[in-house]
């Protein structure tokens, strides 16, 4: 597979100092652009797939496909789930 190159970036002499001074030991300028650019790019795939996920669930729930929840109905479901956690703790301390 051949290699290919991104093109160089001018940045202010600050710049280039903050992002040296982070660097780890044995780690190179150019390893370290090379991870943040995959980093980024990943990110940026995710942050579209949600995106993507969130228009699909908002169709379906404008379609009457998808059942809503309140946010009280959300905080009591969690509170129930908390209680039943925490006597189930009580009973094992108990036994």
């Amino acid at each position: 597979m051949r290699t290919a190159t991104f093109p160089a970036v001018r940045t202010t002499p600050e710049d280039r100092a903050l992002v040296e001074s982070v660097l780890r030991p044995g780690e190179t300028l150019s390893t370290f652009i090379e991870e943040t650019i995959k980093q980024q790019a990943r990110w940026r795939k995710e942050d579209e797939a949600f995106y993507a996920r969130a228009r699909e669930a908002s169709k379906q729930i404008k379609a009457g496909k998808m059942k809503t929840y309140t946010h009280e109905e959300v905080m009591q479901g969690l509170r129930d789930i908390l209680a039943q956690k925490k006597m189930q703790k009580r009973q094992k301390m108990a036994a």
